[in-house]
């Protein structure tokens, strides 16, 4: 086969038709539908084509595809990380709050059960007799339970056996020839064992009394065992006015304490304080309502019991105070703090006629929202016409037969 027939075959213009070819493509590719590729027309029968011809392929797009049509998932992994986050941060904070409240139950039940083993093994020392040991421990479970039952108690009779047996036993004196007489003590010695069975007895003022007379009687007599019984009898009548609401009295007493021993035990002092703090609240009763709440606050939790001769115990006036507090910010407009001093009032104890005056103090405290009215329309209604017709209905009733014409002939 010649070279002309070879180049009969071939188009004549094969730049033309391959620029056509990647126009279609291109076409294609935006309406996604195919393009059939240009069919080389056949060559003449006279020369037959050696070989059919096939255009070259355009070369790949290597362009990448538009991320426009891509779901964003960013914003939802972002999300996730933060809702984990944020579950992870509340699941400590619960776990470290149910670990204190662990924590503090365990502490509870730990100073209990030392608390009540150290109260037995106190128990088995005053029986056998070794008060000291006795009163440390007894002064120990105080210092982890001052609520302990039956402690203050033992404690007091440990005391008193200890002020006891440091006086020593009475011997009769041996009578033994001597050149100067020897002084009769017998009195003394009747009037110091009335004083020991008096304090046996916790008749605290009859065995001041007595000692009263020893001390007139012979001064020097066993001078050291004479004031530890001062002591003790003082210490405890102080103690036992106090708790009958003679404040003043107990006070009293228990600063006679201090001219035979100095200081004062942890009790004792304890409760003279809160006596003092009680005398100080109740000189501002019914003058200054916020400085009662500000003693008797400190007072009612540790002595609410603690009363003066007026028998109003400091829980009471505690209570009393914070609703008469209440009463003054309410008259002078401040609702809000005047419903909180009720509510610490309630929290204190109940109180039914209490109950209106906080409810209305609750409403002016957080008054309701004004609820916007409809507006009037501007056109007439129609019922203000229907208003006449039925007042004026009965005149054209009274004049009907008046007003009917006469019949004609």
């Amino acid at each position: 086969m010649s070279d002309s027939n070879l180049e009969n075959t071939q188009p004549s213009r094969p730049t033309e038709d391959l620029e056509k070819t990647r126009v279609s493509k291109a076409r294609a590719e935006n309406s996604n539908l195919e393009v059939t590729q240009p069919v080389v027309p056949p060559s003449s029968e006279s020369n037959p084509p050696v070989a059919e011809w096939r255009p070259p392929l355009s070369e790949p797009d290597t362009t990448p595809p538009s991320r426009s049509g891509r779901p964003r998932r960013w914003p939802w992994v972002l999300g996730g990380l933060v809702l984990i986050f944020l579950c992870g941060a509340l699941g400590g904070f619960l776990g470290y709050r149910a670990a204190l409240n662990l924590r503090a139950q365990v502490n509870a039940e730990e100073v209990a059960r030392v608390a009540t083993e150290q109260f037995m093994l106190a128990l088995q020392e005053q029986t056998a007799g070794k008060y000291d040991l006795a009163l440390k421990r007894y002064e120990y479970v105080i210092s982890l339970d001052p609520n302990f039952p039956g402690v203050q108690e033992k404690l007091t009779e440990v005391m008193m056996a200890i002020a006891l047996a440091q006086t020593p036993t009475v011997t009769l004196p041996v009578a033994t020839p001597t050149l100067t007489p020897t002084p009769d003590t017998r009195a003394e010695e009747e009037i110091f064992n009335n004083a020991r069975q008096l304090l046996a007895n916790k008749e605290w003022s009859k065995a001041i009394e007595v000692l009263d007379t020893l001390r007139n009687k012979n001064i020097a007599y066993r001078t050291v065992e004479v004031d530890g019984m001062y002591y003790i009898a003082l210490r405890f009548r102080g103690l036992a006015k106090i708790n009958a609401g003679a404040l003043e009295e107990g006070l009293y007493d228990l600063a006679l304490v201090e001219r035979f021993a100095s200081p004062l035990d942890v009790d004792a002092e304890g409760v003279r304080t809160w006596a003092r703090m009680y005398i100080a609240g109740a000189s501002y009763w019914g003058v200054r309502w916020d400085q009662v709440i500000h003693y008797f606050s400190q007072i009612y939790p540790y002595y609410p019991a603690m009363r003066d001769a007026t028998g109003m115990t400091a829980i009471e006036r505690y209570r009393v105070a914070l609703i008469k507090y209440g009463d003054q910010l309410a008259s002078a407009g401040k609702y809000c703090e005047a419903y909180e001093q009720y509510q610490a009032s309630y929290q204190v104890g109940p109180d039914s006629a209490l109950d209106p005056t906080v409810t209305a103090v609750f409403t002016l405290c957080h008054p309701a929202t004004a609820t916007p009215q409809p507006t009037v329309p501007l056109t007439p209604t129609p019922t203000v016409e229907t208003v006449v017709p039925t007042v004026e209905t009965p005149a054209p009733t009274q004049e009907t037969p008046t007003e009917a014409p006469s019949p004609t002939p």
